[in-house]
């Protein structure tokens, strides 16, 4: 009888694990304050069937400048068999994305222009690198801006990315030329590489911090409509974290902070505070 008890009880919490509701991810673009910071959802697919977004969020600075943080999967559309992209490269041929980086880019020129209204002529972009993963850095991504939406590229506009991962963001070799590859062990394994990065990209990098900083050091400051918002620090690969060189987001204003990835091991924030981060959903975290 006890037996028979047991045995039930774990086909009961098998089958109601089994009717757990999968988290239905939300795709295109998301308004999270009006007028001031959005974030556009690209999508990746494992077998046809939605496996995560990489977020990019759009924030309203002052004056004509624009804040962008993450970059998407780039021109990741249908599996190619001759790796095509670096995304099949390292994950898969079973993976696809919503690509090209215009399809991401779009939605968002469409924010800078029609609901910051702000004119290409003069806005200023400022791209911030989460950090050096092709999910979240890589060329196409910042060619459509200048190239398919005409935005002229101007003195003054810059990618700032943490010292610790600009190597790795600018390398243009698979894992940085290094073996095994590719290997997720491998400290650049997910690095950009496909296409290369042009020169006149490549100018745009600042590297900001120093190796040494430690979590929610902060880096840099930037001004919003939305508040200042502080570039701090994330967590180490030796504390568990994701990228020697991972960067946050965070706003007192708002009470936010903007993760540079979604690992477990997280910095300390006040408990009033809302963590969200540049993988999954916005409104469930």
């Amino acid at each position: 009888m006890r037996l028979f008890l047991i045995v039930v009880s774990l086909l009961f919490i098998s089958c109601n694990k089994n009717k757990r509701p999968k988290e239905i991810f939300v795709d295109g673009l998301e308004q999270m304050i009006p007028d001031q910071l959005y974030v556009m959802h690209s999508m990746i697919y494992a077998k046809g069937k939605p496996w995560t977004t990489s977020n990019i969020f759009v924030i309203k600075g002052t004056g004509d400048s624009v804040w962008i943080f993450g970059s998407g999967y780039g021109d990741f559309n249908q599996p190619c068999e001759d790796v095509c992209n670096d995304n099949n490269y390292y994950l898969g041929m079973e993976f696809s994305g919503t690509g090209p980086a215009t399809a991401d880019v779009k939605p968002i020129d469409s924010i800078i222009t029609q609901v910051f209204n702000l004119h290409k002529d003069s806005v200023i972009l400022q791209f911030v690198v989460p950090h050096y993963h092709n999910d979240h850095i890589n060329s196409e991504f910042i060619d459509a801006f200048f190239t398919t939406f005409n935005y002229p590229l101007k003195s003054g506009e810059q990618i700032w990315i943490h010292i610790n991962d600009s190597i790795g963001a600018l390398c243009n070799e698979p894992c940085c030329g290094t073996e095994p590859c590719p290997d997720k062990k491998n400290k650049f394994y997910g690095v950009p590489y496909l296409p290369e990065w042009q020169s006149e990209y490549k100018n745009m990098f600042i590297a900001m911090g120093k190796t040494d900083d430690v979590c929610n050091t902060v880096i840099k400051t930037f001004s919003s409509e939305a508040g200042t918002w502080k570039i701090t620090k994330a967590v180490s690969i030796n504390d568990k974290g994701h990228t020697d060189g991972t960067i946050n987001l965070q706003n007192e204003n708002l009470q936010m902070e903007i993760s540079g990835t979604k690992s477990k091991t997280q910095c300390e924030i006040p408990e009033n505070w809302k963590r969200v981060s540049v993988h999954g959903n916005i409104s469930s975290e």
